[in-house]
């Protein structure tokens, strides 16, 4: 008999909160905001919080099934199967356009002379290692890895703050130009980036052991994170002011090359790039894990088989995507603004509905019979 995968709160909260960060530390969602993008970022993560509720009663209410094994059980065999389908190049997607992100940060900060198209090949190789290892591996090395991010973050903090670029009077007057503008990057940014894609978890959350409740840990994770979030991006906006923090490609990696204490301490934006690739690495990992079980439950192909396929296929999508990089931001806003909404707000809802009534229908049937 095969043995049922579990992993525990620590690790699904480890995850969530690296899945969270992800590419949002690299190109700061809601920066529109200015130097009110912290507060986008807050308001946001409460958002993100509630919409992840509809994914958690989801699986409250199914929670030994996948999110593709569920969408047949709600909408009928047909239907479900091709909004699993549709879900598993969406999942596709967003790991290609993460891995694409990662490729050229990593292309542009180290290793200028080497093709985008190896260092994609690169990364997604140790996304495939990790899945076949498995998402309990996963889950533990992500600990490991979210405790020694934090500690560098919080050293990295520390020495912004001797290096005396710190401006409080960067982010004053708060909300200059009133709340519209916060309130419409809240709605076209930041909420689906990153929240909007922690449906990708829907396929994760059946492993996680039964003892602990999926929204608690979720909204836990979130709310963490989004704080963090919050933070690293009040600090940029401190230190950078907010004319560069709009401009920078990588907000982030700008204002830690800003630090140098007495010639003795410069050039540690090398740290920022190890952290960005990290937290890249386990949302493209995600991204990838989730279409993997999809495409499983789908085809009803073992996932081992599917691992070399879909490495390719992200692979190859990721490179072919965009012509350029700002080809690439340009079509990621819009995918954000209008196409994310789809899987991440209007398919999970429905799905809820459905099963509201479902279940309501069934309670007054009892009622009948009896």
């Amino acid at each position: 008999m095969k043995k049922k995968v579990q992993i525990g709160a620590k690790e699904m909260i480890s995850l969530m909160v690296l899945f969270e960060m992800g590419t949002s530390m690299m190109s700061i969602p809601g920066r529109n905001a200015g130097k009110d993008a912290w507060i986008a970022i807050l308001i946001s993560t409460v958002l993100g919080a509630m919409l992840f509720v509809c994914y958690g009663s989801l699986h409250r209410r199914f929670p030994n099934l996948l999110m593709t094994q569920y969408c047949r059980a709600l909408l009928g065999k047909k239907a479900g199967s091709v909004l699993a389908f549709i879900y598993i190049v969406f999942f596709l997607y967003g790991g290609a356009r993460d891995l694409r992100d990662t490729g050229i940060l990593i292309a542009d900060r180290t290793l200028q002379h080497t093709p985008l198209t190896v260092i994609c090949a690169l990364m997604i190789g140790l996304v495939m290692y990790v899945m076949y290892l498995g998402i309990e591996v996963a889950g533990r090395t992500a600990i490991i890895m979210l405790i020694l991010l934090l500690l560098l973050g919080l050293a990295t903090n520390i020495l912004i703050l001797l290096a005396g670029i710190v401006d409080m009077g960067n982010i004053l007057p708060i909300a200059e130009h009133g709340w519209q503008p916060i309130w419409q990057v809240v709605y076209s940014q930041a909420v689906m980036l990153p929240y909007g894609e922690m449906v990708t978890f829907a396929m994760i959350l059946p492993t996680l052991k039964k003892n602990y409740r999926a929204n608690g840990v979720g909204v836990s994770a979130i709310l963490f994170g989004g704080l963090l979030l919050s933070m690293v991006t009040l600090s940029n906006v401190l230190a950078l002011g907010e004319d560069v923090f709009k401009r920078a490609t990588y907000p982030l990696l700008s204002m830690i090359s800003k630090v140098e204490i007495s010639d003795f301490i410069d050039r540690i934006d090398v740290i920022g790039v190890m952290s960005v690739i990290i937290f890249d690495f386990f949302k493209i990992f995600i991204f990838y894990y989730a279409a993997v079980k999809a495409a499983e439950d789908v085809m009803r192909i073992p996932y081992h088989k599917l691992i070399l396929p879909f490495g390719l296929i992200m692979l190859v999508s990721c490179v072919l995507m965009a012509l350029n990089y700002q080809d690439h931001l340009q079509t990621g806003e819009l995918v954000l603004k209008w196409l994310f909404p789809i899987f991440a707000v209007f398919f999970p809802i429905l799905l809820l509905i459905v099963s509201w009534l479902r279940k309501t229908r069934n309670k007054k049937g009892e009622e009948n019979v009896s």
